[in-house]
């Protein structure tokens, strides 16, 4: 994978995940408790969900609603083999990603 990019937002799915479980622990906080609730399960969801819309949708997912998660469970899969960082250039994993999806 193509590495150093200027990435305004560098969407790796560890990232995502963690922003996600910060959103609830910032509610749960809030509301002064020290274990998550239902409702900071459910704000951790949204968020993930928010996020991996945003990160790895594509304007043609409404034809396949499923095209996002597949995307990001590729990008998670890259991760975990160690193939994309903190340092890769998104533009050409997203690019990456889409040839995947097309040759399927």
């Amino acid at each position: 994978m193509a590495r150093k990019s200027n990435n305004a937002m560098n969407p790796l799915p560890s990232l995502l995940r963690a922003s996600a479980w910060d959103a609830a622990n910032m509610r749960m906080r809030a509301a002064g408790r020290s274990k998550w609730n239902r409702e900071d399960y459910n704000e951790a969801a949204r968020t993930q969900e928010r996020l991996i819309r945003a990160c790895y949708g594509r304007p043609g997912d409404a034809n396949n609603p499923n095209a996002v998660y597949i995307r990001f469970q590729i990008a998670e899969q890259l991760e975990r083999a160690r193939q994309i960082d903190l340092q890769s250039d998104f533009t050409k994993v997203h690019a990456y990603i889409d040839q995947v999806l097309e040759a399927a």
